[in-house]
């Protein structure tokens, strides 16, 4: 096991064999490595953190980086975790660097099910950011996968298509992704109407969107899976894709003024007559689920107007919401600690217990 007293070079060395390489880039662009001056990368990472400030100003990512490696090592080795691939046969082996079909998959944090529970959980499904162009998968998918289980969650992290493929394919994996755990609510004890899906940055507009646009999305999955899946269009048939709840974290929401070009460029491959579509605050409807939704005053990347314009359509359609802006944070802070935004994770669970 990898911890903070490990050097950045025992990392870099433990990441060699191509599939734990593989899966290390769900969590971790390798640029972290390069980064690092080379006369820094023979110190423990929590001196590297100390000594070291990434370019966009937040210190160097040291236990993400040590959870990373114990990540992608424990799911090549198959010590941990529930892996199912959702496009094609539930048992065949996600490849994360194909980038196609092949590559989407449901992680759970358990190889094994426990045998199901006399009273069901409320599901979750978190979807990482990373500008529809990578994963953060680790600090925006299992660190909060974690705390959410310690709530009474039962959480699944998606792996879903990335740039170049382009809308809709991420929001048909994520409706996919719906339709699976739904479908299989029995399998793993979960209660299919208490469905919460959980987004941060990139990954919040892909949960929006595919609230917002669920009657699309839904068509067009449906008529992928006849095309390509005749038995699981069957099985599915039926099973909604619209969200119980959301929870939106710092997220990527107008694709119009103030926006995220990199996020908009990578899923629309530059295709305007998309963003009126895509800008999420445009298509919130009375039906819209329940949502909480966050952000912090000094993110200098996805603007926190985002997050203020979602919240003014979500009061201006009456849907039951609670917004919270803090005042430092940043962006991709995920639970942040430290920051003035720790407190959201149980401002959430308290929103989300009410009626």
């Amino acid at each position: 096991m990898f911890t903070t007293e490990n050097t950045l070079n025992e990392v870099i060395e433990g990441t060699k064999d191509p599939k734990i390489k593989a899966y290390f880039s769900l969590g971790m662009p390798s640029e972290f490595f390069d980064l690092v001056p080379e006369e820094l990368k023979g110190c423990p990472l929590a001196e590297i953190k100390e000594r070291y400030t990434m370019p966009w100003g937040m210190p160097y990512p040291a236990e993400e980086m040590a959870a990373t490696a114990n990540f992608a090592e424990n799911i090549v080795r198959q010590e941990k975790y529930g892996v199912f691939s959702l496009w094609g046969r539930e048992d065949s082996v996600p490849d994360p660097l194909e980038n196609g079909k092949s590559s989407v998959f449901l992680l759970t944090l358990h190889k094994e099910q426990a045998s199901a529970p006399e009273e069901k959980k409320p599901a979750v499904i978190l979807c990482p950011g990373g500008g529809y162009e990578t994963l953060s998968f680790i600090g925006e998918g299992i660190s909060m996968a974690e705390r959410l289980e310690k709530e009474g969650y039962f959480p699944f992290v998606l792996r879903y298509r990335l740039s170049p493929n382009r809308y809709p394919a991420s929001q048909e994996d994520l409706a996919l992704a719906v339709k699976f755990v739904r479908a299989n609510a029995e399998r793993f004890g979960i209660d299919p109407h208490r469905l919460m899906l959980m987004g941060s940055s990139a990954g919040g507009h892909l949960c929006a969107s595919t609230a917002a646009l669920v009657d699309e999305i839904d068509r067009a999955l449906t008529t992928e899976l006849e095309e390509t899946m005749p038995e699981a269009a069957e099985k599915y048939r039926g099973i909604s894709i619209r969200p119980d709840s959301l929870c939106l974290n710092y997220a990527v929401i107008s694709f119009g003024k103030e926006s995220h070009m990199g996020s908009i460029q990578a899923l629309t491959g530059g295709q305007d007559a998309l963003r009126e579509k895509l800008s999420v605050e445009k298509q919130v409807s009375d039906g819209f689920p329940k949502t909480f939704l966050w952000a912090c005053e000094d993110d200098q990347l996805v603007p926190v107007s985002n997050t203020t314009r979602m919240g003014d359509a979500l009061r201006e359609k009456g849907v039951p919401f609670k917004m919270m802006i803090y005042p430092t944070g940043g962006h991709g802070c995920g639970l942040a600690a430290g920051t003035s935004a720790e407190g959201w994770f149980d401002e959430m669970i308290k929103f989300m217990k009410e009626k």
